[in-house]
């Protein structure tokens, strides 16, 4: 007994959910079946799109054949299912997901003059060969008294063409899934204009910085802002116009930004098919991008920097803490102390390790080139400035950290534009007028007084205190005691690794006593420059001090005294000649071992040389 002498309807909230739910097989069927209401054979006769709980989500065909659905109740919204229709071919392929027909009065009452043929849309699951997934399936009415012939091949060729469409789409997502720009491709309604969102990668949502949501199939409304905004966009879409690495401003959701787009128009009319592809990139992502290309990388972190003394222990600490703030710092200390190093180790124990470290030597560029390093400049600028423009350090840097080295050489007229964009953390490139907001954490060093430099109004202080926010003080390599010794063992090994010399050089007593007594003006720096000579041109593997003076970037005349033990100090006015020759052999003719031996000092020793007329040459 049947139950319903018509299918039931769906209320507009349901239909709307189910056709939400049905989205895709919606959307590719659409166009497919679009194609086939131009069929002239028999204008009573066309087709109904089921999804897969038998809910009738649209018809296809002539005015004829609307009618012809009219008078007999087949409409959108009503659901053909075992709970309702149970006669029909639709409600027996949607209960079993297998083809059937229903002719006359093998159908309900009302339905009875009507030939339905039901023909299923099953796809096969990814990575589950011989497993279907039923998505709903075509049904083809047409009048009893002018069926139509061969109905299963018209179906099952426009079911297979369906599945095609939905196997390429879903095999072409995969595909552009692992790109590491953020795709969308843009289907265009060749009848209509509407331009829909087709698919997408999840990079998408972090390019636009929104949360990840369901946009199959939606209008491009619902992500793009309309006209006025997004003029360029727009007419990108209306032309059909394929572009590629143009940057380019674009409105999403009310929240301006630009990008670089790149985009591919595509059409084949005879299959109604128009759309473009995009790939978008935001400036912060191609920072990044460049910023891992062009080799200002931070390579250092806290556990290669070498120091048991407690100056350096002290400054280890401190710096692990100012790692974990974002506000900036100011790093000082003589020249060579190891300022770089210990921005790079900040960084990389930050939560923007991942993110871009950019340098920049304020000291490096004449100012006007310094403008525009830091801050980039629009094609055209100036003259010899690029076509397409520049990006500054400051956009590289964007999300990361930005190194000012040698900040107290920055002019003045920078430092206010540098104020700037600290206070209000954005900026303009030369040459622009559209402001472009940065977050960057900056890290400043200098050897120079800035205390002195803010007296004479070379350097300011309202600048200075922006950047001191916390601040860093390392200490010269003298003051660290035996660091000194620990630093020059770690560079003999690095060296004598690199260039292949396997001698173990070690130093003598005298020699250790002598590098902790040397100024070392030029701090680890100038302790690595002479390791590599001891290493590469002093013979033997135990390193005596004349080998170090001669190694030294400055005269062994200038190498302070060392201290003359007490026990010593009465011989220094009773040295005879053959005290000195006796020193001078028992110390194998090393000047500095027999001064130390005799208790003198060497300028007294070659004092005594010349009064003695002792020729050691």
């Amino acid at each position: 007994m049947e139950k319903y002498t018509s299918a039931p309807m769906l209320s507009d909230q349901s239909f709307e959910r189910a056709k939400n739910e049905s989205l895709m097989i919606y959307a590719y069927a659409n166009r497919v079946l679009s194609m086939a209401e131009q069929w002239k054979e028999n204008q009573s006769s066309g087709f109904g799109l089921f999804d897969r709980s038998g809910c009738l989500l649209k018809l296809y065909g002539s005015r004829r054949f609307m009618d012809f659905c009219k008078a007999r109740s087949i409409r959108v919204r009503s659901v053909w299912n075992s709970a309702s229709w149970e006669k029909t071919a639709v409600s027996r392929g949607i209960a079993t997901c297998r083809e059937a027909r229903s002719s006359g009065k093998s159908n309900p009452a009302g339905l009875q003059d009507v030939d339905i043929f039901f023909e299923p849309i099953n796809m096969e699951r990814r990575n589950e060969i011989g497993t279907n997934t039923f998505l709903g399936g075509i049904a083809l009415f047409s009048p009893v008294d002018e069926p139509v012939q061969e109905p299963k091949l018209i179906c099952a060729a426009l079911a297979n063409d369906i599945v095609l469409h939905l196997f390429m789409s879903d095999e072409l997502y995969m595909m552009y899934f692992q790109e590491p720009r953020a795709l969308l491709t843009l289907d265009i309604n060749m009848k209509t204009g509407a331009v829909y969102l087709l698919y997408h990668n999840e990079e998408l949502f972090r390019t636009l910085g929104i949360p990840k949501e369901d946009l199959f199939f939606k209008r491009i409304e619902t992500l793009f802002d309309p006209p006025p905004k997004n003029k360029r966009f727009w007419d990108m879409i209306r032309n059909r116009r394929s572009i590629v690495d143009q940057n380019m401003t674009l409105s999403i959701r009310g929240s301006e930004q630009v990008y670089t787009v790149t985009s591919h128009a595509y059409q084949q009319s005879g299959l109604r098919l128009s759309g473009i592809r995009l790939l978008l990139t935001s400036q912060r992502e191609l920072s990044t991008h460049v910023a891992r290309h062009i080799g200002n990388n931070a390579i250092y972190s806290f556990s290669d920097i070498l120091g048991r003394s407690d100056s350096m222990q002290r400054c280890i600490a401190q710096s692990k803490a100012i790692a974990r703030s974002d506000s900036n710092v100011m790093i000082t200390g003589e020249s060579g102390v190891g300022k770089d190093v210990f921005a790079q180790a900040i960084h990389n124990a930050s939560h923007r390790a991942e993110k871009p470290f950019i340098v920049l030597n304020c000291a490096a560029y004449p100012r006007d080139l310094l403008a525009s390093e830091l801050f980039g400049y629009e094609g055209g600028a100036y003259t010899g400035a690029k076509r397409s423009g520049n990006l500054g350090k400051f956009e590289l840097a964007d999300g990361g950290t930005i190194f000012l080295d040698e900040i107290g050489d920055m002019p003045l007229d920078l430092q206010v534009m540098l104020l700037r964009v600290i206070e209000q953390k954005s900026f303009m490139r030369i040459g622009s007028n559209t402001e472009r907001r940065v977050d960057v954490k900056i890290i400043a060093a200098t050897n120079a007084d800035l205390q002195g430099m803010i007296e004479k109004r070379t350097f300011r202080l309202d600048l200075y205190y922006r950047l001191s926010t916390l601040a860093l003080q390392l200490p010269p390599l003298r003051e660290r005691g035996d660091d000194i010794l620990l630093l020059a063992g770690h560079f003999i090994g690095k060296i004598s690794a690199r260039t292949g010399m396997r001698l173990d050089k070690r130093f003598s007593p005298e020699a250790r006593e002598l590098m902790l007594r040397l100024p070392w003006s030029g701090n680890v720096r100038e302790l690595q420059n002479v390791m590599e000579r001891v290493v590469q041109m002093i013979p033997g593997d135990v390193i005596m001090p004349d080998d170090l003076l001669r190694c030294l970037d400055f005269p062994p005349e200038s190498v302070p005294e060392a201290p003359v033990p007490a026990r010593t100090r009465h011989r220094r006015q009773n040295v005879g000649r053959e005290d000195i020759l006796q020193a001078l052999e028992n110390c194998r003719y090393n000047r500095t071992l027999a001064a130390a031996a005799l208790g003198v000092s060497r300028k007294t020793f070659y004092r005594k040389l010349e009064e003695y007329n002792i020729d050691l040459s």
